[in-house]
């Protein structure tokens, strides 16, 4: 899934989430309310296998990140290209209380600088939402890889 990367140098203890950035934060502190989102994404996309202990484990160990912010959050894990070993900051989930106020791409100047401080290549999203696919392209997102998948 992702590599073990440090809590990111330009976030201080004392920090707050305000309307123009997210604050790290520590899982263990935000779970009562974060399961609840998780829960609400897996519901919607039946598709995504893990459960919302296998993403409480991941933020516990270091291998994602929780970023809180007055709308939502947002989990970011390190994806390295196994042949570059090009960092990727992937925005691997997101959740919004109101629906419409999407978080990572509402804070995208805030994860850019975060990316680019600590040597990512670049930051990449993953939807199967169709008008977030419109939304991204128009915002000057590019789409790099469509999925398909099929039972057998």
């Amino acid at each position: 899934m992702a590599e073990a990367w440090q809590e990111p140098g330009v976030r201080d203890a004392e920090d707050t989430a305000t309307a123009d950035k997210p604050a790290y934060a520590q899982v263990r502190d935000e779970w009562c309310w974060v399961k609840g989102g998780i829960e609400e994404i897996l519901a919607e996309q039946p598709q995504l296998t893990f459960r919302p202990e296998d993403v409480y484990a991941a933020c516990l160990n270091g291998e994602a990140h929780l970023w809180v912010a007055p709308e939502g959050f947002v989990i970011t894990t390190t994806e390295v290209d196994e042949f570059t070993e090009a960092k990727t900051f992937f925005v691997w989930l997101t959740w919004a209380k109101k629906r419409g106020e999407n978080c990572g791409l509402k804070y995208y100047t805030f994860f850019a600088q975060v990316a680019k401080e600590n040597g990512f290549s670049n930051i990449e999203v993953r939807t199967p939402i169709r008008a977030l696919e419109n939304k991204l392209v128009a915002e000057g997102w590019k789409k790099d890889t469509v999925i398909f998948t099929r039972d057998v």
